[in-house]
């Protein structure tokens, strides 16, 4: 019994000396989360390193291991579990973004975790782009090249299909999502080649307003509006590595392999959208229907959260790298309490 008691004691000082003083912090911030690292990844990283400030493992190093980390997962087919860390400090965070997305994601801190149910639903925007005439198993730039598509369409087309994706509408979730059936999540049977037990239903969602920003076809000649650039870092990641494109690739994708050399492709038609919808929006579900309404085939190949209810991009965001200062952190609850309140920002 005293045994059991000293290792309770020790597990407690162990917490204590982890955490420091930031089981006293409550409340909400944002975060602008990379492309290429899952949102628990990235939660992952707070929670070992809040406190440590320069003595903590930098974020370019725990990106890295959680890459690895993904690739064994995908490797198995299930999940890799990451090695467990004490904490006395409970954090969460609200409305998922798929790995390769990035942008606005809303973080919670002890207290601040009951807060995050109402950023799961709440309104969120996004600056999409996707790529015309091609379509992918999982809807985005990773997957496979199911179908090829005539790319002779009018940006006019576009114009005219969007409404139909604006309101209440029905959508169906993309089968590489995380949605579970059967207590199975829908990418486990996707990755792992199992049929799906039952069909994917529709969902009913809100989509507020969709905008045309941009669209590019050298196939007709046709330029419309003017594309709006990404943040430095998320557009350097979204052009390079394997998202690079190389000259001595063939013209077009091939249908059953993979987009994502292509994303880059010159000359393929490329359109960007402004999205405002509230929670449980699949993006990717959205471009790839809007292709298939103008009579073509989409896939979405790049996504970035611009904003989170009241929470903006860059405005109201802190960096990963920031993750590990507790006055930092500090700050940004007080800054996303202020947001929040409505009150002005200096």
């Amino acid at each position: 019994m005293l045994r059991a008691a000293q290792d309770v004691a020790a597990k407690q000082a162990a917490m204590r000396l982890y955490n420091g003083d930031a089981s006293t912090l409550h409340g909400i911030f944002a975060v602008n989360k990379p492309p290429g690292i899952s949102c628990a990844g990235l939660l992952d990283y707070f929670k070992r390193n809040i406190t440590k400030g320069s003595s903590s493992m930098s974020f370019s190093e725990h990106f890295d291991r959680e890459r690895a980390l993904r690739a064994r997962s995908d490797i198995i087919n299930k999940k890799a579990r990451r090695r467990f860390v004490p904490s006395n400090i409970r954090v969460g965070h609200g409305g998922t973004l798929d790995v390769e997305a990035a942008g606005v994601l809303v973080f919670g801190i002890n207290h601040g975790c009951k807060q995050l149910s109402e950023y799961l639903v709440g309104g969120k925007s996004y600056l999409a782009t996707g790529l015309l005439g091609v379509a992918t198993e999982s809807y985005d730039a990773e997957g496979n090249v199911s179908y090829l598509a005539d790319t002779a369409i009018a940006g006019a087309r576009i114009q005219e299909a969007i409404p139909q994706f604006i309101g209440d509408i029905m959508q169906r979730p993309p089968i590489y999502s995380a949605i579970k059936l059967d207590g199975k999540r829908l990418y486990e049977y996707a990755r792992g080649g199992e049929n799906i037990p039952a069909e994917v239903l529709p969902r009913k969602v809100t989509v507020s307003d969709v905008k045309l920003l941009y669209y590019e076809n050298q196939d007709t000649g046709e330029r419309i509006g003017r594309r709006v650039m990404l943040p430095a870092d998320h557009a350097h990641y979204y052009a390079t590595g394997k998202y690079e494109w190389h000259h001595q690739l063939a013209d077009r994708p091939v249908v059953g392999q993979p987009l994502l050399p292509f994303a880059n492709q010159p000359t393929a038609p490329k359109f960007q959208l402004l999205i405002n919808s509230g929670g449980g929006v699949y993006v990717r579900s959205l471009i790839h229907d809007l292709g298939q309404a103008v009579g073509s085939a989409a896939t979405m190949v790049s996504l970035v959260r611009t904003s989170q209810g009241p929470l903006r991009l860059d405005r109201d965001t802190i960096n990963p790298e920031d993750l590990v200062y507790l006055d930092r952190v500090k700050e940004a609850i007080h800054h996303a309490d202020t947001i929040i309140q409505g009150r002005s920002i200096n």
